[in-house]
């Protein structure tokens, strides 16, 4: 199958192992479950780089520095939160409608918008020649997108 022929759910099972039960009804739970975990430990590994580089521009001296990188700490704590407590997802919706299967693409499509946002950051920050601004910026998106999935079911 050619890669522009998959379906949301194929290019994000592509990138998590253990999404094959993604689509079963019974199972949707404890895959988001699964996906939040997984997307939430890699924002750890995140942080564990930064903590490593607030350490060194501690160490060079280079305390100016220090206030961006601690914004950058307190809003990436902020997105792994809202990702990592948020209630599991489809818990109620299938219980009170059924949902087409156009919704779950779409669902499926923003799962897969913050799994290559956690990736694009993830790069930002192993990059020596990255800033905090860069790093900010990618955070922020990765925070639009949570915030936009999580208001999917919200319009009429």
């Amino acid at each position: 199958m050619d890669i522009s022929e998959k379906t949301w759910l194929e290019k994000l099972a592509d990138k998590l192992p253990g999404l094959s039960g993604y689509q079963a009804r019974e199972g949707r739970r404890d895959t988001d479950k699964r996906l939040r975990e997984f997307l939430a430990g890699r924002l750890d590994r995140v942080k564990d780089r930064i903590e490593d580089a607030k350490l060194a521009l501690t160490n060079a001296g280079n305390l100016q520095a220090l206030n961006e990188v601690g914004l950058l700490q307190r809003r990436l704590q902020g997105v792994t939160d809202s990702i990592r407590f948020a209630s599991y997802g489809y818990s109620g919706l299938f219980d009170q409608l059924k949902i087409r299967e156009a919704e779950l693409d779409q669902l499926y499509a923003y799962d897969l918008k913050m799994v290559d946002a956690v990736d694009a950051l993830q790069k930002i920050v192993e990059d020596p020649a990255h800033t905090p601004s860069d790093a900010l910026a990618a955070v922020k998106a990765l925070d639009d997108l949570v915030a936009q999935r999580k208001h999917l079911w919200d319009s009429p």
